[in-house]
């Protein structure tokens, strides 16, 4: 009987920068761990045939990792149910690692068959299906399930304490980015950022986040902040800007360029030019702090302010009329329009469609009457389409019942009715915003596209859809061509 003391293998040879390559996952020069305080079971192994521990021996002397692989795969299938077949297994699995990923992948697997939560076979399968995914959501759903047994894996009694925190530090970081991976293709960027987070506070040492894998997740936290609804946009400024302090060019620019467009929504009021230039005035300070590797998630000192929201639709209409002359404070203020942030709820409520008929007129003083009576076509028609009921009725209270011409493209056409799309934004989406209801039937219908004029009478309007209805209307009649007269001969004076 042949007693032989066995090592945990780690994942040894070329790690080609691998994220899971550290001493962490590495055996001792002697090819054993460290054993202080573990239990007997842990520290030896029995192989009772010689012939099995000839081609035990013979296996683990290997250097050659290939060499290797194929000794411990051949020593595997002779003796399948050997004592130490755990032990072989993490053993291939580290000779695999500088030749095959695949490979590498099916001996963590198999490993995990026999040792259910192997931390470190754990960390291999959730680190190499996460990196071969591709998108594919199988693959990532995977990895994430695979990633949430390492989180609750307990700590494997053949592991001193030490040597599992150290394994532990590095898996962690590891689960935590697959499952995040996971919740961003399943479109859910509430736990995608959550993942994330934790994975960044996982790190230990803070300037582990400032090199790739944790800085290119850090870029993805932002980006998942913005993917959530309502966007929070300070968060995700300054996990742009963090990243992009710690990129390397092109990236660099591209995701400053980004943090910067954000920066400007979020905190720049329409008005402030310096806020809206480039650089965005203030950002340099964000830029600063997140530049300090302590700094992994935003300190105390980074608070930008939301800016005011520019004026709705509504408050838009309404300044257009109050401040056309005479009509000062001829209609009250619109009501405030909702936050941003409405709960999904609220903000998913349908709009509430006005009914197809004018606005009651609104008594206003002649002078404002008579200014509102010359305002441009194109502005009455956002005042009807977007202004609060008194706003509205004020300009409908100097259209209804007026005969105009009405200029615009031909949408729709039949022998009793025309569409136009007469408003500049009408005719770019091809959308009429007027109908014109003939007073006779047309003997020439147009086409659609066509630039045609009406005279008509403005007779209704509906707010949602936008539209302005006119009736007996009247193709403007073409302008009569000038007469010319023979010239007259005077006689010469005498």
């Amino acid at each position: 009987m042949k007693k032989l003391v066995l090592a945990s293998v780690a994942m040894v040879a070329a790690c080609s920068g691998s994220l899971v390559c550290s001493p962490a996952f590495a055996q001792g020069a002697d090819g054993q761990a460290a054993q202080g305080g573990l239990p007997a079971s842990c520290t030896q192994v029995t192989i009772k045939d010689a012939a099995e521990y000839n081609d035990y021996a013979n296996a683990t002397s290997q250097s050659a990792p290939q060499a290797k692989a194929d000794a411990i795969e051949a020593f595997l299938q002779k003796y399948p149910n050997s004592a130490a077949k755990a032990q072989m297994l993490e053993a291939l699995m580290g000779a695999y690692q500088s030749i095959s990923a695949a490979k590498t992948l099916d001996a963590a697997k198999r490993l995990l068959q026999v040792e259910p939560n192997n931390l470190r076979a754990l960390t291999f399968v959730v680190y190499l299906e996460h990196q071969q995914s591709n998108g594919n959501q199988q693959m990532l759903d995977d990895a994430a399930s695979w990633a949430q047994k390492g989180l609750n894996a307990p700590k494997d009694q053949c592991m001193t304490q030490a040597d599992y925190d150290k394994v532990k530090d590095l898996a962690t970081p590891v689960f935590y980015s697959a499952i995040a991976a996971d919740d961003t293709g399943k479109k859910d960027p509430k736990d995608a950022t959550d993942a994330y987070a934790k994975e960044l506070q996982s790190y230990k040492d803070p300037t582990q986040t400032t090199v790739v894998p944790a800085l290119l997740d850090t870029y993805l936290l932002g980006q998942a902040y913005l993917q959530e609804d309502p966007k929070d946009l300070k968060d995700a400024i300054w996990f742009l800007t963090r990243a992009a302090q710690f990129s390397k060019p092109p990236y660099q620019a591209q995701i400053e360029t980004a943090a910067e467009y954000w920066y400007k929504k979020y905190h720049c009021s329409q008005n402030d030019a310096a806020c809206n230039g480039t650089p965005p005035g203030g950002f340099s300070q964000v830029q600063q702090l997140a530049a300090l590797p302590a700094n992994v998630f935003p300190p105390a000192e980074y608070n930008p302010t939301q800016a005011p929201p520019p004026p709705s639709p509504a408050e838009l209409a309404h300044q257009a009329v109050v401040t056309t002359a005479g009509c000062a404070n001829v209609t009250p203020a619109p009501p405030p329009a909702p936050p941003a942030n409405l709960s999904a709820t609220a903000a998913e409520a349908p709009a509430v469609t006005p009914a197809t008929t004018p606005a009651a007129a609104t008594p206003i003083p002649t002078a404002c009457s008579d200014a509102l009576k010359s305002m441009a076509l194109g502005d009455k028609e956002f005042i009807l389409s977007n202004g609060a009921a008194p706003d509205q009725a004020a300009i409908w209270g100097v259209m209804n019942g007026v005969t105009a011409e009405v200029p615009g493209l031909v949408v729709t056409a039949a022998a009793d009715s025309v569409q136009l799309a007469v408003s500049q934004d009408a005719q770019q989406s091809n959308k009429a915003d007027f109908t014109i209801n003939m007073k006779a039937p047309l003997n020439n219908v147009p086409t659609t596209g066509t630039k045609v004029t009406y005279i008509a009478t403005f007779d209704s309007y509906t707010q949602n859809p936008p539209m302005i209805i006119l009736k007996d209307g009247e193709p403007k009649a073409a302008a009569k061509p000038p007469v010319h007269h023979a010239p007259v001969h005077h006689p010469a004076a005498q």
